[in-house]
Order: structure tokens, then sequence, then C-alpha cells
């Protein structure tokens, strides 16, 4: 191993006088995707990593969409781990069949309106990942709960480095990395510079990311819980996502409705302090920071060049060829997420006269006061043009939907929403998405495909019974009403800790291995006396 990691590295030094950087970051890469495959417990830690730490919105030259690029990378990972586990632990129906009951319903959809295979292959192939992904986990999780929580409490303190960033973005009123690297001038700040996107290159997954890492705090409870708590509700503030909002507060709710009990005056004098400590960081302007001077308004000029007050190295990858009238790409995945634009769905290119440097409501506030920047998202939120693209949207999938019996059974096909847009623009001026993971779903794969994603939620909320999961579960489910979820990994990843958080904070999971093929030869009866005897965190029960 150690002649292995010479050779690479002395291969990577070649590479780097030679100029070729490219390769040499390559070599750099493989060679850590092999330390990671060597051992599970590494595949776990890099599945989140991966999801949490590096953006869909930004193209590094990968061979093809970049979400479908990391999806494919999270598959190999987690079914190398699988792999890497077969001989000792079996393979257990239950969690096979559970990861493979939302791709078999997306074939159903595919058999009963056929397009073609290559929509099925696409609509069928991250169903398969997430469920690949949540298998490893779980399994994981069951094997070395201690892992799981040592990893979910590391990302918490993460948070609170992003937390940081995301109180610059909206100091400076840009995103560093973000607007030079950005494929397309909608995930920069000239889209709207008064909302946070930490490292997730979007306000809405970073209002995700906020939302779960401040409930994990809040029920893991490590070591200064309350720092990374207070970070993430001013990042979760900063992000302005209001789905997020209406997420955590539900998740709170449920909270309080199981801790009622334990409530006391220093409990409620932590909260109050809490509250003011983040009220007081949101509340912070430029002003504050002389060093810190708004940057110049970024503007999109004719041509591919992105201008900043320190102008970037441009690449192709920052180059938006087509641009939608809303704040997305207009060619979206079979769940609705970013991908290069369509030249079916969007208008001819834009000019730089077309493209104002702030196209949505909310980035005409530049004001620095993020306060303000709140209150006017909370302002009018029923009648704000976000909430009426999201009642058009509504009536439209609906009016798919019911078109006759078969689209409501089993929908219409994998990719039909990315069909019926590229067909049909929502002349609103909105993204070009239907916005709804649950109605998407529904849309495409039916009341079959529905009604398994549902159970599927439900079985878990109930068979993983730990605080941290549920509350986890509670705020991804309400939240994810409001946008469409599959492709948006810093998104789905949250449902996966949930899963993650869930397996190891169950006894009973930990306790008796799930059914599953070929001999029992994995645990020795000792083996399983001692998992039967493990005690799990009260925090995370």
């Amino acid at each position: 191993m150690r002649f292995v990691t010479s050779g690479l590295v002395v291969l990577a030094a070649g590479l780097l006088v030679a100029g070729r950087w490219d390769l040499a970051l390559g070599v750099g890469v493989g060679g850590l995707l092999g330390w990671v495959l060597m051992e599970p417990i590494r595949i776990t830690w890099a599945i989140f990593v991966i999801s949490f730490a590096i953006p869909v919105t930004i193209d590094f030259g990968y061979p093809t969409n970049p979400s479908y690029t990391l999806l494919l990378i999270l598959f190999v990972l987690a079914a190398w781990g699988r792999v890497l586990r077969a001989e000792r632990d079996g393979w257990p129906r239950a969690l096979i069949g559970a990861a493979l009951l939302l791709p078999s319903c997306a074939v159903l959809a595919g058999v009963v309106h056929w397009h073609g295979a290559k929509p099925v292959v696409v609509g069928v192939a991250p169903l398969l990942c997430f469920g690949v992904l949540g298998w490893h986990l779980v399994e994981e999780a069951r094997r070395d709960p201690q892992s799981i929580l040592r990893l979910a409490e590391v990302l918490t303190w993460l948070s609170v480095a992003v937390a940081a960033f995301a109180k610059y973005q909206t100091l400076s009123h840009t995103w560093p990395i973000f607007d030079q690297l950005a494929y397309t001038w909608t995930y920069t700040s000239a889209f709207d510079a008064t909302r946070a996107v930490g490292i997730s290159g979007h306000p809405i997954i970073y209002g995700t990311f906020a939302m779960a890492m401040a409930l994990a705090a809040l029920t893991i409870r490590g070591r200064f819980w309350y720092i990374p708590f207070t970070a993430n509700l001013v990042g979760l503030v900063l992000s302005g996502t209001r789905s997020a909002w209406i997420g955590m507060i539900l998740a709170l709710a449920f909270w309080l409705f199981f801790q009622w009990r334990k409530v006391s005056w220093r409990g409620i004098g932590g909260a109050i302090a809490v509250a003011a400590a983040a009220f007081t960081v949101v509340a912070v302007g430029p002003s504050t920071f002389s060093f810190i001077a708004p940057a110049p308004e970024p503007t999109w000029v004719s041509g591919p060049v992105w201008v900043s007050p320190a102008p970037a190295k441009t690449s192709a990858a920052a180059a938006p060829a087509k641009t939608p009238a809303a704040g997305v790409p207009a060619r979206t995945s079979a769940a609705g997420v970013p991908a290069r634009t369509s030249a079916a769905a969007v208008p001819a290119k834009t000019s730089a006269a077309a493209v104002p440097a702030k196209t949505s409501a909310a980035a005409t506030s530049t004001s620095g006061n993020s306060v303000d920047d709140v209150g006017s998202r909370l302002s009018n939120p029923i009648g704000s043009a976000s909430a009426d693209a999201r009642f058009v949207r509504m009536r439209v999938v609906w009016s798919g939907i019911t078109r006759d019996l078969s689209t409501v059974v089993f929908g219409n096909g994998p990719e039909a929403n990315v069909r019926f847009l590229e067909r049909v623009a929502l002349g609103d001026g909105q993204a070009q998405v239907f916005d709804n993971t649950y109605l998407t779903f529904w849309y495409n794969y039916g009341l079959i495909g529905l009604s398994s994603l549902l159970l599927l939620m439900v079985t878990l909320y109930r068979r993983l019974q730990s605080l941290p999961a549920r509350l986890l579960l509670v705020g991804a489910s309400a939240q994810i009403f409001f946008f469409d979820a599959w492709l948006w990994l810093g998104a789905v990843g949250v449902l996966l800790l949930a899963v993650a958080l869930g397996a190891a904070g169950n006894p009973s999971l930990a306790a008796q291995p799930l059914p599953g093929f070929g001999p029992r030869r994995h645990r020795s009866r000792a083996a399983e006396s001692a998992l039967e005897t493990r005690s799990v965190p009260a925090g995370v029960r």
C-alpha cells in the first residue's frame, strides 16, 4: 500500500511539473477514492461529504450533468460497500426490497407509458442510487452506531464554518467561488444577493442543510451543541428559504410535543439566549465591519464573461449558453433538479440587455440589512410571485395527473415532467419546474409510485425510532412539498442522514440481523449478546 501511495504522489508531482494540473488532480482524486473504497466506514463518510460539500451548481468539467455524475460516484461507493460486507453479512431481503421499491414503480410507469428506454433509465437511475445508499447506511449504522453519531456531530461543527461563510455572503452581496464557477447565472448572486447559499450553491438547498444541522445538534447534544445549533439558526434565516422555515417550525413543534415534560425555566432561558444570539448575528450589517465594504453590483455582460470586482478566470462551465427566464435552468431531470438548459424549453440565447443584474423581487433589496430582507419575505408570503407560481404549477400538474385513469394510477412515465416543460413552458417568469416533490412523483409514476413513496417514509418513521431521525424526517418531508428535491444531493442527503441516525439509534435493529439470503454465519452468539447490551446515547433515542 505504501508503494502504491508513493507511486501516485510521484506521478501527481511529475504531472504538476509538466504543467498538467488537471491530470494531477485526477490522479489525486482517483487515489483518494481508492483509499475510501478500502473500508465501508470511509465510504459512509464520503457519501455525506459529497452530498453536502460538493455543489451541483458548479460543473468541474464532468462528462455529464453534475448531479448525475456525483450520483454515479455515490452509487459506486455504496454498491462497493455492500460488496465488501456481502460475504460476512449476507443479502438482507427487507433492505433490498426497500431499495428496489421506488425504481420498480418507475419501471412500471415507463412500461405503461412507453417513450423509449432512455427516459426509463434516466428516471430509474437516481431512485436506484438512493435505494442502495439507504441500504448501505442502514447496515453500517447497525454495525457501528457510534461512528454514525460521530459523523453527524462532525457535520454539525462543519456547518458552523459554513454559517460564517453564509454571513459573509450577505455582508458582501457576493457568493465567492459560486459567482465565478457556476455554469448558469441563476446560480450566482446576480439572481438574489440578499440570500445566502453557504457551500450548496443554492439558497433553498443551504436552507435544507442548515435546518438539518440545527435539528441534529439539538437532538444529538454533543459538547457545546448550542454553538452549531445557534449558527445554523442564523444560516437558516440568512438563506431566506421559507420552506425550510416551515420544516424547522414543524420539527420543533414535534420536538416540544415529546419534550414538554422536561421543559424548565433554565431551558426557557437558554432558548431565549440562543434566539437573542442568532438575531444579533443576523442583524449585523456591513457598517459593523468597515473593512468589509459591499462589493459593486455584479453584472452579466454580452457574451460568456462574468464581471465582478475581482475578475476570475472564466471557463466554459461559467458560461450559460441558454438562460431561462426564471431562477433555475429550464431543463430538469425526472425529479426537477439542476441540469443544463434545453433549447426546446427556453427562449433564444439571452443578451446582456435581456438579463438584468437582479431578476427576482427579493434581489432588489441590497441594503445589507438581513433583518429587513427576512421581513420582506415574511410580509406577504401568500401573495408573493413564488407562492403564486406554486399554485399555478399545482393546477398544471393536477390536470396532467387526472387526464385519464392510466395517468392517475401509473402516471405519465419517467421524465414526463421534462417532456412537458420542453413542449409547454410555464410562462410566468419563474422556475421551469413543478416545485413539489410529491406531485412530480405522482405525475411521473402515478398513484402507485406516490403510495410507495409515502409508505416508505411512514415505515422509516415507525421503524427508525430515534428522535434525531424523526425530526429530520418531519422537517424534510414538509420542505420537499415546496420544491423538487431528488437530484439536489444536499436535500436528499438530509433524508439519508435521517436513515443513518435512525438505524444507529434503534437498539432492536442493532441487536437482531435482518432477514437475509444464505446462512447467518456473520455473527457469533457472543457478538449478538454484545450488540444486545450495547448502549445507545439517550439523546438519540
